[in-house]
């Protein structure tokens, strides 16, 4: 998939393009262009064939595309005229031009044990990521601690790790770390101030 998506470079430096987005169905594989001087989206879209990896058919999108656009400049056209007329053919009015401009996603970063911790007080990362992380931390022990303390039951073994990777979260919020990338949600994206393709968040 990687190696096909830096193929599509040269096609997207030829649109100019600000942003993309690759997705794909069942059925077809579909590369959303938003160029620097447009603002709406140009959809190019191609029928997924049985038994292919969505890879090969992005690679088939491609050089039909790129086919198209040579063959419109060998028919005396400017590049930036195939380009545009390209762009043109495929425009999709119905699409926000926002929805394939990747946001900055920050996520926490832990450690092995960190995360070792956060499974034991059954949370998760979305639960670092909030306002009230402190706060659910300690509803999250409150509630596990009622039904492993051995005073009511509960396995001292089990109880101790529950303490540790209490006191290991609080640490974490004390000083908390985050790795953030720009990314969409289901599909690639390209951003073309960078000319990078970033993976799906």
């Amino acid at each position: 998939m990687v190696w096909v998506l830096s193929l599509s470079k040269g096609l997207l430096r030829t649109f100019n393009t600000r942003y993309a987005a690759f997705s794909f169905t069942d059925d077809h594989v579909i590369l959303d262009v938003l160029s620097v001087w447009s603002k709406v989206i140009s959809r190019f879209v191609y029928q997924r064939t049985n038994g292919r990896r969505p890879a090969e058919d992005l690679k088939r999108l491609i050089l039909k595309s790129g086919k198209e656009w040579h063959n419109l400049v060998d028919n005396r056209n400017s590049r930036s005229s195939a380009s545009l007329s390209l762009l043109e053919k495929c425009l999709k009015k119905d699409l926000d031009p926002a929805s394939i401009k990747p946001n900055k996603n920050a996520r926490p970063r832990l450690s092995k044990i960190e995360s070792d911790c956060l499974k034991i007080l059954k949370l998760g990362r979305e639960d670092l990521s909030s306002a009230d992380s402190l706060e659910k931390i300690k509803q999250a022990y409150k509630k596990l601690a009622k039904i492993h303390h051995p005073d009511m039951g509960g396995d001292e073994e089990r109880f101790k790790k529950l303490n540790q990777a209490h006191e290991k979260m609080l640490t974490w919020t004390q000083n908390p770390q985050y790795t953030s990338r720009k990314a969409l949600n289901d599909c690639w994206s390209f951003d073309g101030f960078n000319g990078k393709w970033s993976p799906p968040l």
